[in-house]
């Protein structure tokens, strides 16, 4: 079980639209078994998959450590897809942990992660843009760090800070964690965006990953329909870009 943490501490850059659309291509069009753990308070990969609610466990009770993997995971109805949700309760649990100092609080998702080891291929994980114990929590558990990006200065800088905080878990909690790439998203083709996106490769500690994700309206109107850009509109841009990165994520993470 391969687990990714998908992060970026600017809003906006489409971490979530990207941890939706590549569980989907990996179950449905790669065959793979896919957990989509929605570590964000807001839950809009919950509210995306239909499971958004109060009434059954979620992300809150895996940090309160009330939960197993079983009581907290969800199915969608993409067969292959499971989910563990989250609501606005997460914020709270998030301060209910940093007030605890008995228990261990950077793993608490890991604990519950590997009571499914064996029956998830991947494990994709959407994070709010902080860096909260949550993000962190996030991070001590995954093998692989992705990091939607838009090109502007905001965002580049979010992610020095966010690689310095990686570095310092991978120090203290999870040595075995590593930058899989940049992945640029809402690309225009412009002179920013073409200068944004060949600096980003120039610098060897972002990683960029060689595919885009081209802007269109297509992905903010896949959001109100809810369903994965793939089925909202296959022929475009966006729809073609993130199989081609799910691919070349498949070749460096698999071979």
């Amino acid at each position: 079980m391969k687990v990714l943490t998908i992060a970026n501490l600017k809003g906006g850059v489409g971490k979530t639209i990207t941890t939706i659309n590549t569980s989907y291509i990996l179950t449905t069009d790669c065959g793979k078994r896919v957990l989509l753990v929605d570590n964000d308070q807001q839950g809009n990969c919950s509210q995306f998959f239909g499971v958004y609610g109060y009434d059954k466990p979620s992300m809150t009770d895996v940090m309160k450590r009330r939960v197993t993997a079983e009581e907290v995971i969800l199915h969608t109805e993409y067969e292959g897809l499971d989910i563990i949700p989250a609501n606005l309760s997460l914020a709270e649990a998030e301060k209910a942990v940093l007030m605890d100092s008995v228990t261990p609080q950077q793993v608490r998702l890991r604990e519950v992660l590997r009571q499914v080891k064996d029956d998830y291929d991947y494990v994709l994980i959407d994070n709010a843009p902080s860096l909260g114990m949550c993000v962190i929590n996030s991070l001590a558990t995954s093998d692989y760090l992705i990091i939607p990006a838009k090109v502007d200065k905001f965002t580049f800088d979010g992610i020095d800070c966010l690689l310095d905080q990686m570095n310092t878990v991978k120090e203290y909690f999870n040595p075995q964690l590593q930058v899989l790439g940049t992945l640029i998203t809402s690309y225009r083709r412009n002179d920013t965006n073409q200068q944004g996106a060949e600096w980003l490769k120039q610098a060897e500690k972002y990683k960029a990953f060689d595919t885009f994700i081209r802007w269109t309206d297509k992905v903010d109107e896949s959001t109100f329909t809810a369903e994965p850009i793939m089925v909202h509109s296959p022929r475009c841009g966006a729809a073609k870009d993130y199989k081609a990165f799910v691919a070349e994520l498949l070749k460096m993470v698999e071979g």
